[in-house]
C-alpha cells in the first residue's frame, strides 16, 4: 500500500448548483473520491436540508450548521453563498465554471438558462465543461418540468404498489428514499462516464438523468415479467415475487431471514432442518414450483423456525453458508461489527458538534477507503477563500460584494 496515495478525481474541481438529496449525494461522492466541490449556497438560507432534522443534538444549530440530513450527504465540500438571482452573482458562477471541470446542477428544466447558466452560457465560458443535470422528469415528454421528490418518484415508478403486505390497501413507502439516493448514485455513474469521454477526445458532454429513470432501472429484474408476460406483481411483505423461500421468518424470539436463489441451497436448507421430505415433495422441486406453492412452504419453514432463536438459526446457517440475516433495527444495522472493522463508518470533527460519523463512499479503490478531508461545511464558510484563491477578488471586492448581498 503506497503512502502518497490519491484519491482518483484528485484535482478536478465541481461547482455544484445542486440542493436537497440526490444532486448533494452525487457531488458528496465525487467529493470522496478526491474532487474539489464548491458547493454554492443561497446566502442567508442555504440548502434545504439543512432544516431537516429528526434528532435533537443537531436541532439548535440547523440554520447555520446543518441537521442530521445535511450533516450526512455534505462532506468533503466547500461552502460558497452566492446569490444567483443577481447579476452579479452570475457573474461570480461563470467565473467559476471557468476554472471547473464539472457542473452540477438538479433545477427543473429550464431554470439554469433563466438564470443565464445554461449549458451554452456555461460552455462560453469553458467548451470542455461536463454540464451535468438532474431533475424529476427529465427534459422532455409529458412530465418534464414538473416538480417531484422522492415520494412522488417512488409512486408514480410502481415501488409503492409493491411495498408492504397484501392484505393491507395502504400504500406504503419503503424507509430508505431509493428515488434520491438510487437517482444520485446513477448521475454520478453517468458523469464519470463523461469524464471517460473527455479524456478520450477532449470534448465536453452534458449528462441528464430523471429520478424517474433511475427509479425504473432499480425495477429492472420486473420488466419483462410485467410489460411482456402481463404478471401482476403485488406486494408480498420481506418476499420476493421470482424466489422462494426468500423472506423474512418467524423464530423464538424474533425474525431472520432466509435467501435461497438457488435448488442447491434450498436441499442444503431442508438437510439443516432435517426435512429431506420437502426436497422430494414435487410442489417444491424447482423454484418455479416453490414460487407458485410459497404460501404453504413459508408456513411449514415458518413452524421450523419457531424452534430456536435468532442467533441460534443464525450461526447454524453462517456455518453451513446458507444466505441469512437477523432483522436489524437501524440502531443495530449501523453497529454491525463487519462494516466498523472494515472502515465503513468514520468519525470527523465538526466545528459545533464535535465528533460526528459517516458513513464513507462504499469503494474500495486499491485497498483504500475514500477519505473524508473536512466535515460539512456551514453555510457560506468558504465564500471568501474560493474567490480570493480561485477569481483572485480583492478584500474591498468582496466587501463590495457582501454590502450588496450578492454573496
Amino acid at each position: 500500500m503506497s503512502d502518497n496515495w490519491e484519491a482518483p478525481l484528485t484535482g478536478l474541481k465541481v461547482l455544484d448548483f445542486t440542493h436537497g438529496v440526490a444532486g448533494p449525494y452525487a457531488s458528496m461522492l465525487l467529493g470522496d473520491l478526491g474532487a474539489t466541490i464548491w458547493k454554492i449556497e443561497r446566502p442567508r438560507r442555504g440548502d434545504p436540508t439543512r432544516y431537516m432534522n429528526v434528532s435533537d443534538k443537531f436541532a439548535s444549530g440547523a440554520e447555520e450548521f446543518g441537521g442530521d440530513y445535511f450533516l450526512a450527504i455534505n462532506r468533503n465540500k466547500r461552502s460558497v453563498g452566492i446569490d444567483l438571482s443577481l447579476a452579479a452573482g452570475k457573474d461570480l458562477a461563470l467565473r467559476l465554471a471557468a476554472k471547473a471541470d464539472i457542473v452540477l446542477s438538479n433545477f427543473r428544466p429550464g431554470v439554469m438558462d433563466r438564470l443565464g447558466l445554461g449549458a451554452d452560457a456555461l460552455r462560453e465560458v469553458n467548451p470542455g465543461l461536463i454540464v451535468a443535470e438532474l431533475s424529476a422528469y427529465g427534459v422532455s415528454g409529458e412530465l418534464a418540468g414538473q416538480p417531484g421528490m422522492d415520494v412522488a418518484i417512488q409512486a408514480r415508478a410502481g415501488v409503492m404498489s409493491i411495498t408492504g403486505y397484501p392484505d393491507d390497501k395502504r400504500p406504503v413507502k419503503p424507509g430508505a428514499s431509493i428515488a434520491d439516493f438510487g437517482g444520485g448514485a446513477h448521475f454520478t455513474v453517468a458523469i464519470l462516464a463523461a469524464l471517460h469521454k473527455r479524456t478520450a477526445t477532449g470534448k465536453g458532454s452534458t449528462v441528464h438523468i430523471s429520478l424517474l429513470d433511475a427509479m425504473v432501472s432499480l425495477l429492472m429484474n420486473y420488466s419483462v415479467a410485467v410489460i411482456d408476460g402481463g404478471a401482476d406483481i403485488g406486494p408480498m411483505g420481506s418476499g420476493h415475487p421470482q424466489l422462494a423461500p426468500f423472506a423474512a421468518f418467524d423464530t423464538a424470539d424474533g425474525h431472520i431471514v432466509i435467501a435461497t436463489g438457488t435448488n442447491k441451497l434450498f436441499r442444503s436448507l431442508c438437510q439443516l432442518l432435517e426435512r429431506d421430505d420437502l426436497v422430494a415433495d414435487p410442489r417444491f422441486e424447482t423454484n418455479v414450483h416453490r414460487v407458485q406453492n410459497r404460501d404453504l412452504l413459508e408456513k411449514i419453514l415458518n413452524n421450523e423456525m419457531a424452534a430456536k432463536a435468532t442467533s441460534e438459526w443464525q450461526a447454524i446457517f453462517e456455518n453451513e453458508g446458507i444466505p441469512s440475516s437477523p432483522v436489524n433495527k437501524l440502531s443495530e444495522a449501523f453497529h454491525e461489527p463487519q462494516l466498523w472493522s472494515q472502515g465503513l463508518i468514520a468519525s470527523i470533527e465538526h466545528p459545533k458538534y464535535g465528533e460526528i460519523h459517516q458513513v464513507v463512499a462504499p469503494y474500495l479503490i486499491d485497498d483504500h477507503r475514500m477519505p473524508i478531508e473536512c466535515p460539512p461545511p456551514t453555510l457560506g464558510a468558504d465564500t471568501a477563500t474560493v474567490l480570493i484563491d480561485e477569481l483572485d477578488l480583492s478584500p474591498d471586492e468582496l466587501s463590495g460584494l457582501r454590502n450588496a448581498q450578492v454573496i
